[in-house]
């Protein structure tokens, strides 16, 4: 079972929350993000990403000012309660209701939390010393568990109530948020996931979550508290998962005539009129010449391995590594993922900028192929998944050093 618990957390107090939290750089270009800062003079992006081509100290003293700054303003304050956060996120028709909390470093360890990706190890640790330079989680780690009814009746209970946060942000998606001191919710919500809730499945945020283990390992530091990190967790069965896309930058030599006769080896091909976007699994889009075609897997896999029977792997180990000569599809030059929020039109755009290059819509994986893979104990191939609407940045945050308590 896992555990759950309140948490103290620092959110906006003398400025409007959409001003604070901190855009997906998925989301916005360099340019884009570039202006939001200018325009937002206390985002949280100046933590993050701070403004400006500075060495890497200045880079963390800059952050840390800017942190400083804010707390020393009233920008943000800490709850001197503890609290549960009860989040609602609302995106094109779409909701999904959950809950800010804090969870136990031990709980990953131990593999009740579970991965579905490769957490590598720079990013891991550049992630960590980003969180030590303020001794803060400015972003939640985004997990899921299965559907619970107690969970869903004991979280509806509360929105009935006007939200503590209500605003839109960046992309439109509306947000928000009850802060909950009451101490028979805590208890009752504490006691269902202790009792009732097996495991957690990490949907966005594996390298932060691999940076909060490292910095969980720092028994010197006893001015910070080692156990916990912040999450916003939500029910499977409301994630929201969207296609992630490719375009790989040429065809390996061939031509347009030879890559399409060798694809139809293992792929049923059509020509479409307008731009495809797969509707089941093994079927693919591709985009070349300012053509539209349909792809459809007809070659039946003889393999005992879930990760291969992946609409993402089929097209690495049929297309990619077999006709196209990308082995390393996380590292290879040749190839760019596009995020399925983005449209087609994305793909249109890249591809016309280079004729000979290729691109690939793909149908969205599944939260059950997500969770198979992390109960099996396998990773998935990077860029799988794109979860749509994220819990945001920034909106609380939690400072885990002791100082403050």
């Amino acid at each position: 079972m896992v555990e759950i618990k309140p948490f103290k957390g620092t959110r906006p107090y003398n400025e409007d929350a959409k001003n604070l939290i901190a855009p997906s750089t998925d989301h916005l270009s360099i340019e884009n993000i570039e202006i939001f800062k200018k325009n937002n003079y206390w985002n949280y992006l100046k933590i993050l990403n701070p403004v400006g081509q500075l060495k890497e100290a200045d880079t963390l003293l800059e952050a840390k000012s800017h942190f400083k700054e804010m707390k020393e303003n009233d920008v943000i304050k800490k709850d001197k309660e503890l609290f549960y956060y009860i989040y609602q996120i609302e995106f094109k028709g779409h909701t999904q209701l959950g809950f800010l909390s804090l969870s136990k470093i031990s709980d990953f360890v131990d593999e009740k939390i579970k991965a579905h990706e490769k957490i590598y190890e720079t990013r891991m640790r550049e992630r960590a010393e980003q969180m030590l330079n303020i001794k803060t989680q400015i972003g939640p780690i985004y997990l899921v568990y299965k559907k619970n009814n107690k969970i869903k009746d004991l979280l509806s209970s509360v929105i009935s109530n006007n939200p503590d946060y209500d605003f839109e942000s960046f992309d439109k998606s509306i947000h928000k948020l009850w802060c909950i001191s009451d101490q028979s919710f805590i208890e009752n919500l504490s006691s269902i996931f202790i009792n009732e809730v097996d495991n957690f499945y990490i949907a966005d945020g594996h390298h932060r979550m691999g940076a909060m283990k490292i910095i969980g390992e720092l028994n010197y530091n006893k001015n910070i508290l080692q156990e916990d990190f912040m999450i916003a967790a939500f029910p499977s069965d409301e994630a929201k998962i969207f296609d992630y896309n490719r375009v790989v930058k040429d065809l390996n030599g061939l031509t347009e005539e030879k890559f399409l006769e060798i694809l139809s080896e293992n792929f049923e091909i059509k020509n479409e009129a307008n731009p495809f976007k797969p509707q089941s699994n093994k079927q693919f889009g591709m985009y070349h010449e300012k053509k539209w075609y349909s792809l459809y897997f007809k070659t039946e896999l003889k393999t005992d391995n879930f990760i291969d029977t992946l609409d993402i792997n089929i097209l690495n180990n049929f297309i990619f590594k077999k006709h196209l000569n990308i082995t390393d599809v996380n590292n290879d030059e040749r190839i760019r993922f596009i995020a399925g929020c983005h449209g087609l039109g994305a793909l249109e755009k890249k591809v016309d900028e280079n004729n000979d290059s290729v691109a690939f819509s793909i149908f969205p994986s599944s939260i059950t192929d997500v969770i198979t893979v992390a109960d099996k104990k396998l990773t998935m191939p990077p860029k799988s998944t794109w979860f749509d609407p994220k819990p945001l940045d920034g909106l609380v945050v939690y400072e885990f050093e002791k100082l403050y308590e």
